[in-house]
């Protein structure tokens, strides 16, 4: 019996400990954390700043005693030798301390938090400055690790000592008590700016390194909190495209080169002939909706830029390439209004013909392509018929037809999905597609719901069982099919999100 209550004791202490020591490391995080804030944009507003002040305070707090909670607290009933216990606390601190910094440091630089792709950027770039550049780098994040380490073991031995007189201290339930309050006040903050769209809020979402922000839509929904809020969003987007700003690309493009590809052609006609298409059997038919445009202008600009077609005049007022471009390195991307009599596969080209119609000779150009192997894609950009009421998928569905290409199945598909394809086979990048695309890669991701898409001054939001359709007055009408849903009330969460995707690289979401 006596044991047991010696080793309860035991742990206790060794807990009490653990939480001290926590304490000191995430004063050690929160003084890192302010190289984040100091690297941030200006908020723009007051609530900006106040919001960045709580969520530097309530982050840096929870991730030292998430660490605390995972890996030390464990330990603790499992390993209840001090020295032992500090030397293992001592060691994760230091390599979470030592992550923190070299991504603070990245961050800093780059705008981006570390991953692999960033990592081999920062290799490439360390590289380019002078040869052996990364193994100082590495000598460098070695050499902190160990000056990392002693000070955590100095502050583990340190706290450990002076644990009786730290016991006696009252003040740290009320610090605590502050960091919970700013965590949570933080994601409350954020659950309403998502909601509005208001950006001095949302912009800041990618600051902090492993940072989640709230967006608890549904919830508010329930308790009726964004019905209102609903239109005024709404009515504010469509006002806003006519004169839409462009953050475009979102952030750099930090993008390593894919290995074992080929080249690629792309056929677009405004309207696709099915029949002679189909003849050409080393073409497979995709069975599954791609929604096309209203005219062909408008579908050409969302297949090179992966973007809805309400960004057309902003790109062009501003004469913005597509920000994957300077990101192809060695591949060149030829427009060509017709199909060369042979299309060499190996001259590192992306080809895209644009044809009136699909000829014989077209055919047998194609075909010799894919007999190189090359991956072709062959689609009309619109429907030879009139949109039906709603946008059905029927109605805006065009042809497409690849071959040498691999695609994931899918329910539903746009236009803007195809550029994002074809790229994704040259590289990858840090954040996929959603820095420069509205689509994704159809080579790696399945349908994700809902869906937007625009046509003119018209938006659609497309989902599993019904369509949305926004008028330029911010008018909402539902249809199911070819049927229209008298009196249906689009769900807040949907609209509100599909509104803020599809306002993702605009500078005007205040």
């Amino acid at each position: 019996m006596r044991q047991r209550k010696q080793r309860r004791d035991k742990i206790a202490r060794l807990i009490s400990w653990g939480h001290w020591f926590t304490f000191f490391n995430i004063l050690v995080a929160l003084v890192i954390g302010l190289f984040y804030v100091d690297a941030a944009e200006t908020p723009g507003s007051a609530l900006g700043v106040i919001y960045l002040l709580v969520s530097w305070l309530g982050h840096f707090a929870f991730l030292p005693f998430v660490f605390f909670i995972i890996l030390i607290f464990p330990f603790c009933m499992l390993v209840p030798y001090p020295r032992i216990l500090r030397g293992i606390a001592s060691l994760v601190a230091s390599i979470g301390l030592l992550a923190l910094i070299a991504d603070m440091l990245f961050y800093r630089q780059y705008g981006f938090h570390l991953n692999t792709y960033s990592l081999s950027q920062l290799a490439l770039d360390a590289e380019t400055a002078f040869t052996g550049a990364s193994f100082l780098i590495l000598l460098g994040m070695l050499l902190t690790f160990i000056v990392v380490l002693v000070f955590e073991l100095g502050l583990a031995n340190l706290a450990y000592k002076r644990l009786d007189r730290l016991q006696t201290k009252h003040w740290g339930i009320s610090v605590s008590a502050v960091f919970v309050l700013c965590f949570l006040t933080s994601h409350t903050i954020h659950i309403w700016a998502d909601a509005v769209f208001y950006t001095p809020i949302t912009k800041q979402d990618d600051l902090f390194p492993l940072s989640y922000p709230t967006t608890a839509k549904t919830l508010m929904n329930k308790h009726g909190l964004l019905d209102d809020q609903q239109a005024v969003t709404t009515d504010r987007l469509l006002r806003e495209i006519d004169t839409l700003e462009l953050t475009y690309p979102s952030a750099a493009l930090l993008c390593a080169k894919q290995a074992d590809v080929v080249d690629t052609l792309i056929v677009t006609m405004d309207v696709l002939d099915s029949d002679r298409v189909e003849q050409m059997s080393s073409l497979t038919t995709v069975p599954w909706p791609i929604l096309g445009q209203l005219d062909a202008t408008s579908g050409a600009f969302e297949l090179r830029y992966g973007l809805p077609d309400l960004y057309m005049a902003a790109m062009a007022k501003a004469r913005q390439e597509p920000a994957y471009i300077e990101r192809l390195h060695d591949y060149d991307i030829r427009v060509v209004p017709s199909l060369p009599a042979a299309i060499d596969s190996d001259t590192k080209t992306i080809w895209w013909a644009q044809l009136e119609h699909l000829t014989e000779t077209d055919a047998r150009a194609i075909e010799a392509a894919i007999a190189t192997g090359m991956r072709v894609f062959v689609l009309g950009l619109t429907n030879q018929n009139a949109p039906a009421q709603g946008f059905s998928e029927d109605s805006m569905r065009v042809p497409l037809y690849v071959a040498n290409v691999e695609l994931q199945p899918q329910q539903l598909a746009q236009l803007v999905d195809i550029m994002p394809t074809v790229v994704g086979h040259y590289m990858n990048c840090a954040e996929g597609t959603k820095t420069w695309s509205l689509g994704q890669d159809l080579a790696k991701h399945e349908t994700e719901w809902p869906m937007i898409a625009s046509y003119g001054s018209q938006l659609v939001i497309y989902t599993e069982a019904e369509r949305i359709v926004i008028d330029q007055d911010a008018t909402t009408r539902m249809f199911q099919g070819a049927e229209e849903m008298p009196n249906a009330v689009p769900l807040t969460p949907i609209l509100i999100n599909a509104l803020r995707d599809v306002k993702r690289f605009s500078a005007t979401g205040e």
